[in-house]
């Protein structure tokens, strides 16, 4: 048996990536992550706990009735149309140990399973599978694939077998396992006394579970190989291709050998897809076992069969997302910045790996790209927006845009990216040779990193032609956004705890601040000046509060950021006093030993409408060193007088930063590296 070190470092990493709702306790995976790394001290504590607990089962044997109420589920019914299955959603913090040994011993099972059993956690191991299945059919040799459909199969798993397996193969966690399924887990139902045992298979939601069922499943995988046809295995989604008596004699073998693991393949529900001039032989040869015979048929998420089938899945696939679209303008009404996000983060990434298992269905997204077009992108803005932000938006937020993918464009190179990443899986699947995770995985690294550097040029090409495009004013200010680096707001996660939340009204402002439009909704007129209001006015007028209240929000921000990193930070320290020889000076923050231990750094903030009247001949550099220069001028010998420093902090209404301003953040950010322990 080999012991497993766990330092709160590991926990920390962890805890940065739980997801998930409550189990029997209540506190949902958010509530755990802010108890480990919200509150100093207090949370690294918890952490140093929390892996004494990983390290404790991990390394040892627990008596079962210690960690019973640790391995409890809270109930809850999934809907398998037709039909209701109970499944258990555990503790966070049992997720949270379970996810420290992924992160600690995976890379184990992957090395074990290989290209046997892709479900181990093998980088692109899915699209490996498919490309691989994919390959071997359209060849002249193949005469059908055979797709295996098998009973409730996690939940029947043969638990004693799928331990003991652990232990031979993957030992250096399969003493967490035996602690996590050496009793029978027990699943409570809010409002009810009434409980479920779990006696077999793995639990559901349980993140070792998939890796548990690689290796409780290999040895049967293992023992079915043979140069007469080739097999593939992705956790309980089994298929075999070769000729059809080859199929059949695997199929026999499945039958008898699988129910010894607590595999039970269910040949009415199995399916065989065969090329056209062989379905009368394939029904002859499978139909004492009742085995569906088709042309065509989905595989892991792709299809497999002729290309007039894979565009009628694609046209599917499309009509569904069209209506998620859908939807999600009508949220966008409510709330852009959390239906940009979704769309962003989530809903696209599905269309993304459609396309790069399923090739040339192109012009399929059209309908797709369409309503992105015509229905989203009205809903996020509150308003129309022209032919040129249209293609902008399909941009990085750093390049000008918002994100959103182009369904279009993607799909084009998408399919021969990911056949050329997956080489590797696709050679071992054909020939059996071992697969060598290692050099797969710096293949796929170095695949990737060539086409991200060749699709980083192009994007850049085609933001300089776009904003080009634009006029005067638009193109002055995407281009300093661009070149500043001001789009960061656009990519983060709107969690309230953080305050990256925004109102409806401040991310509509901020998008038309972002494409150089008019404000919606404002008055005809000023309330401090009583002059005609546009958005020129309301940053520049010193009458309306809008400018005092800018500036002293960023002020408090800075000082706020500051003060994680270094004590004593005062909020608008006097400088000088009001004497004969002038009047008082007082800057904005005060911070002790930022520069130089035991010295006094003083700092003042200035907010700039960078694109008021007075500015619109100048660059952003030449603003802002004339406005630091002002600021230098004006204190930089009071401060010297008192053996201290001076530092203006200058930036743009849209985030753009002077060179010192860039300098005091990241002064501040390596202070809280070395604090945090963070590189």
């Amino acid at each position: 048996m080999v012991d497993v070190d766990v330092t709160c470092s590991h926990i920390e990493k962890v805890a940065r990536t739980i997801r998930g709702s409550a189990g029997p306790s209540g506190t949902d995976s958010e509530s755990w992550k802010c108890f480990l790394l919200r509150y100093g001290a207090h949370s690294a504590r918890l952490r140093e706990a929390v892996a004494a607990l990983v390290r404790h089962l991990a390394n040892g044997i627990v008596p079962w009735n210690n960690v019973r109420s640790l391995n409890a589920r809270r109930g809850v019914a999934l809907d398998k149309c037709p039909g209701v299955r109970p499944i258990g959603i555990g503790e966070c913090l049992q997720r949270l140990c379970a996810k420290t040994m992924v992160l600690l011993t995976g890379v184990d099972v992957q090395e074990e399973c290989c290209a046997d059993q892709l479900c181990a956690g093998i980088k692109n191991g899915i699209e490996g599978a498919i490309h691989g299945i994919s390959s071997i059919f359209h060849e002249e040799d193949t005469d059908g694939l055979l797709l295996v459909d098998a009973k409730n199969a996690f939940n029947i798993l043969s638990r004693p077998v799928a331990l003991w397996n652990a232990r031979i193969l993957w030992p250096r966690c399969a003493r967490f396992l035996f602690n996590a399924y050496q009793g029978y887990s027990f699943i409570v139902f809010r409002n009810s006394n009434e409980r479920i045992l779990s006696q077999e298979g793995t639990s559901q939601g349980d993140p070792l579970s998939m890796l548990l069922y690689a290796v409780g499943i290999l040895p049967l995988i293992r023992k079915l190989k043979s140069d007469h046809y080739t097999q593939n295995w992705y956790a309980d989604d089994s298929c075999c291709m070769g000729k059809l008596l080859e199929i059949r004699t695997w199929f026999d073998s499945l039958m008898s050998e699988g129910p010894l693991y607590g595999y039970h393949p269910e040949p009415a529900k199995s399916i065989i897809i065969v090329k056209p001039e062989l379905k009368s032989q394939a029904e002859l040869l499978f139909q004492d076992l009742n085995v569906k015979i088709e042309l065509s048929h989905r595989f892991l998420g792709s299809v497999i069969g002729p290309d007039e089938m894979k565009k009628e899945f694609i046209k599917e696939k499309v009509s569904k997302w069209i209506t998620c679209v859908r939807h999600l303008a009508n949220a966008a009404k409510q709330d852009p910045q959390s239906a940009l996000t979704v769309l962003t983060k989530s809903l696209q990434f599905e269309w993304s790996f459609i396309q790069r298992v399923v090739d040339g269905c192109n012009d399929e997204y059209m309908p797709l790209k369409d309503v992105l077009h015509s229905c989203f992108l009205p809903s996020l803005f509150g308003r129309e927006i022209n032919d040129i932000e249209k293609e902008l938006i399909h941009l990085p937020a750093r390049l000008g845009g918002l994100g959103i993918n182009d369904p279009m464009k993607a799909a084009e190179t998408s399919y021969e990216v990911s056949v050329s990443c997956n080489s590797k899986i696709v050679h071992s699947i054909k020939t059996g040779e071992p697969l060598d995770v290692q050099q797969h995985n710096m293949w796929v690294q170095g695949k990737l990193k060539v086409q991200k550097a060749l699709k980083r040029i192009q994007q850049e090409e085609l933001s300089k032609r776009l904003i080009s495009q634009l006029p005067r004013k638009k193109k002055r200010k995407l281009e300093r956004i661009t070149s500043n680096n001001c789009s960061q707001w656009l990519t983060v996660i709107p969690i309230s705890n953080d305050h990256f939340d925004l109102s409806p009204t401040q991310f509509r402002d901020a998008l038309a601040m972002r494409y150089g439009n008019e404000l919606q909704g404002l008055p005809a007129n000023c309330d401090g000046c009583g002059q005609e209001m546009n958005l020129n006015h309301a940053l520049d007028c010193k009458k309306g509060g809008l400018v005092k209240f800018g500036h002293d929000y960023l002020r408090d921000e800075c000082a706020a950021l500051a003060g994680l990193a270094y004590n004593g930070v005062t909020i608008e320290p006097v400088v000088r006093e009001a004497g004969p020889n002038g009047g008082a000076l007082i800057t904005d923050i005060k911070v002790n030993g930022i520069w130089e231990s035991g010295k006094a750094a003083f700092f003042d903030n200035r907010v700039i409408n960078a694109d008021a009247p007075s500015y619109e001949s100048q660059e952003w550099t030449t603003t802002s060193k004339a406005h630091a220069k002002e600021k230098h001028t004006k204190y930089d010998k009071a401060v010297e007088d008192i053996r201290g420093s001076f530092s203006p902090l200058i930036c743009s209404v849209d985030g753009a930063l002077h060179l010192e301003f860039t300098s005091f953040l990241k002064r501040i950010a390596s202070t809280l590296s070395a604090k945090w322990n963070k590189c």
